[in-house]
């Protein structure tokens, strides 16, 4: 396979008859993907109500919106250590390696945040899982505080990390220690990774009819400092590739149902999960060593058919790319930013953020795109009317799509 964003082989995307149905009287939309062969997943949800039609048929042509949820606050959080890449470089053992330096030079990354020291990287992850719990419950704790909302408000909790081996879940444990009321839902989702904000959305989204009038709140967390390991003669140049962009860090975002409320308004959301790419990423374990292994080939196969997939997403929304004022795109890596670009007919100004998210930050994991909206907001204001597109890339590989309105 060609490493080139532009040479490609594209595959033909699979097709999905859409029809919409109504749950206790919100519009959205059912796929029906049975008239295709394919296995590959595909899921989405649109937030549109049909109107009635001669002979009680759907009027396709006449979709009237009807208001999503809206992300009310969003907050970020760092660990208070930062590095630049030759310090980590150093760190791990890895300075004088040619090919490390390359890779750490040329990744997009300058500076990460970690909570990397000596005495961290003479432990196994399972000797840090005390540790790297407690720190990220400690973000979380930080990132609410900040949010100044009263924590009785609140009806959902959804946590989510790339992966755990601690208990009970960080869910739990905000519920506790803001003392929420004991019918809080709670959730925690390992695993969805960089493709966070789309699925975590959705889900929280769900669960708002459950409990009227109150608030859901989202925590995606990330301690990549959890996974990282010194430099050993056998490494695989993988590893080496996964040490050089990950970061520490945490989003919150509460959702709310008051129209009135600030924020984005979610119009629309989907997933897409490709076939037959479930080793492009994934967690390597070993007794004494651990790292993300991601494939050489990751940013080609996410984008071969992004166009496409994001025409049709906006297409049924009644809208097109040159509609989309602000272009929220996975900082994943240089590559994953050059060849979303490429493939969406993006301007440099349209991934500029992501590029910054990813110079200052590196990839955060399961908070990334959360950084990447936060930093739009506060350096662009969008205005009332404004349209956004979130575009998020994670383990499957699932690509996530959400129209944001503000």
């Amino acid at each position: 396979m060609q490493s080139g964003c532009t040479d490609m082989v594209r595959a033909r995307l699979e097709t999905a008859q859409v029809a919409p149905f109504r749950t206790q009287g919100v519009a959205s939309l059912k796929v029906d993907a049975s008239s295709s062969s394919s296995s590959s997943s595909l899921q989405s949800s649109q937030i549109y109500a049909p109107s009635p039609a001669i002979g009680g048929a759907t009027a396709y042509a006449d979709l009237a919106p009807v208001l999503g949820p809206r992300i009310s606050r969003l907050e970020i959080v760092d660990p208070e250590t930062s590095f630049s890449q030759d310090e980590v470089l150093a760190l791990l053992g890895m300075r004088g390696d040619e090919f490390a330096q390359r890779i750490f030079s040329r990744c997009g990354v300058h500076r990460r945040r970690l909570n990397l020291s000596g005495d961290v990287l003479a432990t196994t992850l399972q000797g840090r899982t005390a540790k790297i719990e407690d720190d990220l419950f400690g973000y979380a704790v930080t990132a609410v505080q900040r949010m100044g909302v009263d924590p009785r408000e609140i009806g959902t909790v959804v946590t989510a990390t790339l992966y755990s081996l601690g208990g009970p879940t960080l869910a739990h444990r905000l519920v506790d220690h803001f003392g929420m009321a004991p019918d809080t839902d709670k959730y925690h989702v390992v695993g969805v990774g960089c493709a966070s904000a789309v699925p975590l959305m959705r889900l929280l989204s769900q669960s708002l009819s459950h409990h009227p009038g109150k608030l859901g709140l989202v925590v995606a967390a990330e301690s990549m400092t959890g996974i990282l390991m010194g430099a050993r003669a056998d490494d695989a140049k993988a590893k080496v590739v996964g040490s050089a962009i990950f970061g520490d860090g945490c989003a919150a975002a509460l959702l709310a149902e008051d129209h009135g409320a600030e924020g984005p308004e979610i119009l629309a959301t989907k997933v897409h999960q490709i076939a037959g790419t479930l080793d492009a990423v994934s967690l390597e374990l070993a007794p004494g060593d651990s790292y993300l292994h991601l494939n050489r080939d990751l940013p080609d196969v996410a984008a071969a058919d992004l166009g496409e997939l994001a025409d049709g997403f906006l297409d049924s929304a009644g809208l097109d790319r040159t509609e989309i004022d602000h272009w929220i795109v996975h900082p994943g890596g240089r590559r994953i930013i050059d060849c979303v670009q490429s493939a969406l007919s993006l301007s440099d100004e349209d991934v500029a953020v992501s590029r910054e998210v990813l110079a200052n930050h590196g990839n955060i994991g399961t908070p990334s795109i959360f950084y990447v909206l936060h930093q739009a907001i506060e350096q662009r204001e969008p205005g009332r009317g404004e349209r956004g597109l979130v575009v998020t890339v994670g383990p499957g590989i699932t690509v996530g799509l959400m129209l944001l309105q503000w």
